[in-house]
């Protein structure tokens, strides 16, 4: 009785008072009947005839008069002690005892400038404001304070915290060390993750309320969301969502910085490409980027003349890495409302050059000789360093330390070289293909190919064939296709491609091959014959990328004594060099640039203890060092359980910019490595969904109150109940003005002659005896 007495009344202690105050008119009625003397005068036979014909209407009309002021003091306590009818309607910190969840989001949108604030510091305000009205009512509120980027940890201690000045003043400094995160949130799970607490309370009114800038990529169309909305619904929990965002500010990030630096050396100068979106509603112009490498700007900085609203624009650039090792790149726009997507940061690692193993089976290595001119020539210029070596060299030396390999006119490979080639190109490692005039067929297609399971991308015809020589052709011999390792060749400025001539290549079975092109690995034809034979193909193995020429790399001749293509060595040769280049850089070995990293995202190390010490050292974007020791991980796949690999694991990475891991040699030699970390290119987007396209995904039948930014009426709000208590005062008034006429008709009045009284219980006139 007590719960339901404190959870439909603002002023519960008046409950009982207002209940023993509704004996006072029954009391009162009960002493005025005893007021009444007997006086026996004449006539008193047609008194007491009237009396018995009207008894029954003046005991209702005393009845009615007699509940009539019950309901009045009835009314009167319900007004003073400020009945809800509906507790869910008690406001906030009124009335009955309460749950607050808060759950605060702090995702990277929330860094949008607003005023010479964040938008999350307008956040953190509200979370102090209803904990501060909370406080007023000290011993009747519990607060429960989430992030949406961890919902399963409280904020501190903040969990079911009765809120009273302690708690205030404690919160004041949690919100205040309390920092918006860089990243995205889960809004759905963080949702689920309140109803699954929720489920377990036993509060008799639970309040969540949202605090969130809204934005249109969280809350748009978000099914999952809109349901767990509805589940905590369910729960009889009222959900309020409170915006910190007034509105969308216009706002340019910087999404994209790439190098292609797979095949970057010290003194090469290397692409890089830097990508700006407009996430506004409006053109912009002059948009200015500034480059840095190595902490030093760039003489000249980037224009984009314009860009279009919602629309993305890619500049190029070139960078020299003078000295070899780690370079750091970045690209800053000028300061906008979200001043976190303006930098956009990359880690290079840069060698000295990079080493490339042509194997070459031609007699005297002749053909591989063509290749490795055309990427060594000149190191400085290209950064290539080439050797030319026999199979054997497969099975002697360590094939990592290559960027990429050439496998030329083999007739074929010892087994353990094979396996040796697939481990390096799983993991990684690039491979190409040239043939000649010594390949075996059948052990390309038995063990290379191996029904698309190995190295080489199909199945091979059991010869060679020959391209006639047409007088009167006007396609050239090569039909390059629209991708990288030809894109340099199209087009009328470059015609030396057209001097080229294939005579003799490798067709491949067309049945296999059909099979070949759907296959997961995705093998695809780079450049065709005209007469529409594929000439080079690429395909993936692991991690790996292959490209295969089906003719030869250099001018092998046929039986006959017809060389197989004069690309190498003819008018077309400038060609070969380019092409060479490009192949190089296609199939190079990835992760010069680490893979782009998110902030959240954990740095995970797996170490070789036999090679490594368990000691890492990593220096995150704060100069802060933090010391990891590596623990037993899992043997990888296919390795001895004997092997048991180090690990080492390190989630502090929120913050964006660089990270520099160092680890150890057992000779205790540092090896660094930088990893960039930039924030997604989710919260850029500051487009706001509205009311009703929040109100729409959540669906009927769901009451959810969404209050404006900037607003606070709503903690402070008018009572519950409001319209309530307007009724009762009607229905006060109408009780009374039925109690005074009540009261008029069922007293005495004179008539003007003083031996004249009309009788109490209207039994008409009589005179004094």
């Amino acid at each position: 009785m007590s719960s339901w007495i404190a959870q439909h009344f603002l002023n519960s202690a008046l409950f009982w008072p207002a209940v023993t105050l509704l004996s006072a008119p029954i009391i009162i009625h009960l002493i005025n009947r005893l007021r009444f003397r007997r006086v026996r005068f004449a006539a008193m036979e047609f008194l007491l005839a009237s009396e018995q014909r009207n008894r029954r209407r003046i005991l209702l009309e005393h009845l009615l008069l007699l509940l009539a002021r019950v309901a009045i003091v009835a009314l009167i306590g319900l007004l003073v002690a400020r009945f809800v009818a509906d507790p869910r309607q008690l406001s906030l910190f009124q009335g009955a005892k309460a749950h607050h969840v808060v759950l605060l989001d702090d995702s990277g949108s929330m860094r949008d400038r607003l005023g010479e604030r964040m938008v999350f510091d307008a956040a953190r305000e509200v979370v102090s404001k209803l904990a501060a009205e909370g406080a007023q009512r000290p011993d009747t509120q519990v607060l429960t304070l989430l992030r949406m980027s961890r919902p399963e940890e409280t904020v501190g201690s903040v969990s079911e915290r009765s809120i009273d000045d302690a708690l205030v003043a404690e919160l004041t400094t949690r919100l205040e060390d309390l920092d918006c995160t860089y990243g995205t949130v889960d809004v759905a799970g963080a949702l689920d993750a309140v109803r699954l607490r929720l489920a377990d309370d036993a509060s008799s009114v639970r309040h969540l309320h949202v605090v969130s800038d809204f934005r249109k990529g969280d809350w748009y169309d978000n099914k999952s969301a809109a349901a767990a909305i509805r589940a905590i619904a369910e729960l009889d929990t009222t959900i309020n969502l409170v915006r910190t965002a007034p509105a969308a500010n216009a706002n340019l990030g910087v999404v994209g910085l790439i190098g292609d630096v797979s095949a970057a050396a010290a003194g090469v100068p290397v692409t890089m490409t830097a990508a700006v979106r407009n996430f506004g509603d409006r053109e912009a112009e002059n948009v200015r980027l500034a480059v840095q490498v190595n902490g030093r700007p760039l003489p000249a900085n980037l224009l984009f003349e314009r860009i279009p609203a919602g629309e993305e624009i890619r500049e190029s650039f070139e960078v020299v890495f003078e000295t070899s090792g780690s370079h750091r790149v970045s690209v800053t726009l000028e300061t906008d409302a979200l001043e976190a997507d303006n930098v956009r940061r990359l880690a290079v690692e840069v060698p000295e050059d990079n080493p490339v193993l042509i194997i070459d089976g031609s007699p005297g290595a002749d053909q591989g000789r063509y290749i490795a001119d055309a990427l060594a020539a000149d190191k400085s210029i290209t950064g290539y360093a080439t050797t030319v070596a026999t199979a054997d060299y497969l099975r002697r030396h360590p094939l990592d330390v290559f960027q990429a390999i050439y496998l030329v006119n083999l007739p074929e490979l010892p087994e353990d070289t094979v396996d040796s080639l697939e481990k390096y190109v799983f993991a990684g490692g690039g491979l190409a293909w040239f043939l000649g005039d010594v390949v075996r067929p059948s052990f390309y297609n038995d063990r290379l190919y191996r029904e698309g399971a190995g190295l080489f991308p199909t199945r091979l015809a059991n010869a060679p064939a020959v391209l006639p020589r047409l007088e009167d052709a006007t396609t050239p011999d090569i039909v390059a296709g629209d991708n990288a390792l030809f894109r340099v060749l199209s087009g009328a400025d470059n015609p030396f491609i057209d001097e080229v001539f294939v005579n003799v290549f490798y067709p491949v079975d067309e049945e296999a091959f059909a099979k070949d092109t759907s296959r997961p690995d995705g093998v695809s034809v780079l450049a065709r014959l005209r007469n529409r034979a594929p000439l080079m193909v690429q395909h993936r193995f692991g991690a790996g990328r292959i490209i295969t020429s089906l003719t030869a790399a250099g001018p092998a001749l046929t039986p006959e004594g017809r060389a197989w293509t004069n690309w190498a060595n003819g008018p077309g040769a400038p060609s070969f060099a380019v092409m060479q280049l490009e192949l190089a850089k296609s199939i190079a070995r990835r992760g010069r640039n680490a893979p782009e990293r998110q902030v959240g995202e954990p740095i995970v190390l797996t170490l070789d203890r036999t090679q490594q010490r368990e000691t890492v050292e990593i220096v995150g974007p704060d100069d802060e060092v933090a010391q990891l020791t590596a623990t037993e991980g899992t043997p990888a796949e296919g390795a001895s359980e004997e092997v048991v690999p180090l690990r080492a694991e390190y989630a502090q990475t929120q913050q964006p910019g660089y990270y520099t891991v160092t680890t150890f040699s057992q000779s205790q030699q540092p090896q660094q490595q930088v990893l960039a970390y930039n924030v997604p290119v989710e919260e850029s987007a500051l487009g706001i969904a509205e009311d009703a396209e929040i109100r729409r995904g959540i669906g009927e039948g769901v009451e959810v109150t969404i209050q404006p930014a900037g607003s606070f009426e709503w903690i402070r709000s008018e009572s519950p109940g409001r319209e309530l208590r307007m009724a009762l005062l009607g229905a006060l008034a109408a009780f009374l003005m039925l109690e005074q006429l009540m009261s008029y008709r069922l007293s005495y009045h004179g008539t003007g002659d003083s031996s004249v009284v009309r009788g109490r219980r209207g039994a008409g006139p009589r005179r004094a005896a």
